[in-house]
This record gives structure tokens, sequence and C-alpha cells, in this order.
């Protein structure tokens, strides 16, 4: 049996400015790009990786996180707000890039600037991420007999009431970050730098 041992690294200031700045600049392009391109190249990206053979667990778990974030804006019953989507579709840009620092194809490592890529989209989508797998979680199975009236309509109203359980619930995450950057920043302290 394989031994299985733990790489860890972290990004310095440095190197995290230069991640940031890729992402910033795709996110920018973003508006000019047609949004079915951007999630379909999110998707491919995803199909690329699961069907490697060579492909490291941690990048898999990476870019699963793409799949979410195309969910947010295709699952129709999540109804995520416009706002939300066009965000989401902005950090989803970057993997519709062709230009890769590091080519696809180089065993083990191909995927490696992606799944650091994939870390930034994370943290800035955490609180959506969070909220949308609350909600996927909740919608399997509500209702017992979802195909009659009565229970279509209490289907309907229960995850209506819990879709705006979980939007409130991501906008108070949002909030209670928020006052808790500036209460670190006048502290003194300095943010976190991205790891694994």
């Amino acid at each position: 049996m394989p031994k299985k041992f733990k790489v860890a690294f972290e990004l310095d200031e440095k190197d995290a400015a230069y991640f940031r700045g890729l992402y910033r600049r795709a996110k920018q392009s973003a508006s000019e790009m047609d949004p079915g391109t951007i999630i379909r190249d999110a998707r491919k990206l995803v199909t690329h990786v699961r069907a490697s053979q060579r492909v490291p667990r941690f990048v898999v778990e990476a870019i699963e996180t793409l799949e979410d974030m195309t969910q947010i804006i295709e699952d129709e019953s999540y109804k995520s707000p416009a706002a939300v989507r066009n965000q989401v579709l902005a950090g989803l840009a970057y993997f519709a890039n062709p230009e890769d620092l590091i080519p696809d194809h180089i065993p083990a490592l191909g995927f490696l600037d992606d799944a650091i890529m994939v870390k930034f989209v994370e943290e800035e989508f955490k609180h959506e991420l969070w909220g949308y797998r609350k909600f996927r979680g909740f919608k399997a199975p509500t209702e017992q007999r979802p195909w009659t009236q009565v229970g279509g309509d209490r289907l309907k109203s229960r995850t209506e009431a819990y879709r705006k359980k979980i939007r409130a619930d991501i906008n108070g995450r949002k909030a209670a970050e928020v006052a808790k950057r500036k209460a670190a920043k006048a502290g003194g302290r300095r943010g976190r730098i991205l790891g694994w």
C-alpha cells in the first residue's frame, strides 16, 4: 500500500499578489466574454481534470468548486440574485482563458495553477458556496409527495422560505467577516496568506 504524505506550501504576499493580479485581469475581461462560453469552459476543465489519470487528489477536490459555482448560476431553484450570478461568472472567467501558466498536459503539475486560482475564487465566494451547498442539501427529499397539488405547493413554500433564510445567512456571514476584518485592521494585524 503506497504511503501518503502531506505537502504544504504557503504563498508569500508577493506570490499571492501575482495570482491576485491574474485573477483581477480575468474578472475585468469577463464583461467582454459570453456567459455561456465561461460556463462551458469551466465545465470542460472539471471534466478534463476528472478524466486525467495522473492528477493529485487535492487538485480534483479544488476543481469541484468550479462545478458548484456553475450550479450557483444555473440552478433555477436556487434563484441566485443577478448580481451574484454576474460576480460568479466574473470569478469563473479565469478558467475560460486558454493561456495557462503551467500547460495542463504536464503530469501532476499541469493543473496546479488552476488549483491555486480555484483557492482564490473559493475564498472570494466562500459564503455563497456555503449557502448553495446548504441549499442543495436541503433540496433533496424535502417533500413526501411533491407530484400532488398539496405536496407541490408545500415544497414550493418550503423551498422559498429556505432560500430566503440562506440568503439572509449569507448576508450575515459577509457582514460578520467585514466587521472582523475592520477589527483586525484596527488592531494592526495582517491579513491571511493563502495556503494549503
